[in-house]
């Protein structure tokens, strides 16, 4: 009885854990866009999650050790290897990758460009541990439609990938609905960029 006590408890612990993370997670970077990286101070992070200064501090010696965790945290984007075919199929998965990842980060999509445009060290891990990735493997999965005769030879790489980031960025504000809503966001943009890339 004992030992099936102590199993069922970690996991427990784990997923509590896991639940602050996220709320600290959020709450942090919505502080560094809407004020700035100086203004992320353990005490507006925990008013702002509602996690105690106490279990913070447990975790954090400091705003700036905070910080540099929390922008760690934010894992890449998966993506399958190799690089996949070039199919329509293969395109929408990998746009659909883009809002998963999004969703599951609780990032507000319209907070995306600040982050994407943005030089402070905060920011630029996070473009670089997850953006950069996923843009650089949509990069090759362009250049093997391009080898394989798929994809014409002059698509402008740089400019579908500023489409597709402007797209998820733009959406909420033009449908009026949150990417959380619609799960058709990935199918539509493929429908309307994948013409422009065949041969």
């Amino acid at each position: 009885m004992t030992e099936m006590t102590d199993t069922t408890a970690t996991p427990r612990g784990e997923r509590t854990r896991e639940a602050t993370d996220r709320k600290l997670m959020r709450a942090t970077l919505q502080i560094a866009v809407d004020r700035g990286i100086s203004g992320v101070t353990i005490e507006e992070v925990a008013r702002r999650s509602g996690v105690a200064k106490t279990t913070i501090y447990r975790r954090y010696h400091n705003a700036d050790e905070l910080l540099h965790e929390i922008s760690a945290m934010y894992l890449a984007i998966p993506d399958p290897d190799p690089v996949p075919s070039p199919t329509r199929e293969h395109f929408t998965q990998l746009l659909q990758r883009l809002v998963d990842w999004v969703r599951d980060n609780d990032i507000d999509v319209k907070r995306v460009g600040i982050v994407l445009s943005s030089e402070a060290e905060f920011f630029q891990h996070i473009v670089d541990q997850v953006v950069t990735p996923w843009l650089e493997h949509v990069g090759a999965f362009l250049k093997q439609g391009v080898a394989q005769g798929v994809f014409r030879e002059d698509v402008d790489e740089k400019l579908l990938l500023s489409t597709i980031i402007g797209s998820l960025v733009a959406y909420e504000a033009i449908e009026g609905k949150a990417m959380d809503d619609d799960t058709a966001w990935a199918s539509r943009m493929a429908d309307l960029l994948w013409p422009a890339l065949l041969k």
